[in-house]
């Protein structure tokens, strides 16, 4: 399955990005990680060493370019081998998963130019990129310019993910709009750091209201904020945490939803819970 977690800067996508795809290669699948943020923090996420993150290559702009079919069909594809881009723009992190990771502006620098290669080439990777093996998940860039270029197009479930608070809901509410435009098969909101009854009830009244299905919450974990203070992977640092343990979660519902082929009612409440009611 190919999944994009996408949201608000600071909503968790990328501690639920990172441990998703920790969790889903531990149990033996081929997992390719993209960090589609200019911004790279998946890394450490996966657990990659604070040593190493430095010297991880950029994907250059140009591995992806456009194709005019004898049709008239335009579609990109790569420039290079899968097996060259593996070697060449590929790190190792734990579990085998293998992690590429999005280019700067054109010179790296501030007002140095626009994303446009950069997220084409991002959106080229998810489409081609099949020789690591079941999954690929890649971290999107905080916001929706990503989404309204159409980068996470040719994904097969887009986890929104959303805080408790208004703000958060609101851009998860125009995220889903947009990612249903794209027609992406599967779009679901995890609910992050829910501290309390009122937290959960909050985002489901208002997932019910906007027809957003949540697959899974994951609670205000005060190992998560400990692993980042150590800059440890958070199931590195408690591989029983309660946040952890809610991924792991999510990941058997993933599994399940994409074994099945069947997709959750569009409602406020749990995957689970919609797929009873119907």
């Amino acid at each position: 399955m190919k999944i994009a977690t996408v949201g608000k800067g600071g909503a968790g996508k990328t501690t639920i990005a990172g441990t998703l795809a920790r969790v889903l290669a531990d149990r033996g699948a081929g997992v390719l990680a993209i960090d589609g943020d200019p911004n790279p923090n998946l890394a450490l996420m996966l657990g990659v060493e604070q040593a190493r993150i430095e010297g991880i290559p950029f994907i250059p702009p140009n591995i992806m370019r456009i194709k005019e079919d004898p049709d008239g069909t335009r579609r990109l594809e790569l420039t290079h081998p899968e097996s060259e881009v593996l070697e060449r723009y590929s790190v190792g992190a734990p579990d085998n998963i293998k992690l590429i990771v999005m280019g700067h502006p054109p010179d790296g620098s501030a007002g140095s130019g626009c994303m446009c290669a950069s997220h084409r080439a991002v959106r080229g990777l998810i489409a081609e990129m099949s020789a690591v093996g079941e999954h690929t998940i890649t971290d999107m860039e905080a916001g929706l310019e990503h989404l309204k270029r159409g980068t996470a197009r040719n994904v097969d479930i887009m986890l929104v993910v959303a805080e408790p608070y208004y703000r958060s809901l609101e851009a998860a509410a125009r995220t889903c709009r947009l990612a249903r435009e794209l027609e992406v098969p599967h779009v679901f909101v995890v609910a992050n750091k829910v501290a309390s009854d009122a937290d959960s009830q909050a985002i489901a009244a208002f997932c019910s209201r906007h027809d957003m299905p949540i697959v899974a919450t994951v609670p205000a974990d005060s190992r998560f904020v400990e692993a980042e203070r150590a800059a440890k992977a958070p199931i590195d640092f408690d591989a029983n945490s309660p946040g952890v343990q809610a991924i792991r979660t999510l990941a058997d519902r993933l599994t399940e939803i994409t074994t099945t082929g069947t997709p959750a009612a569009r409602t406020g409440g749990s995957v689970s819970d919609a797929a009873t009611d119907n």
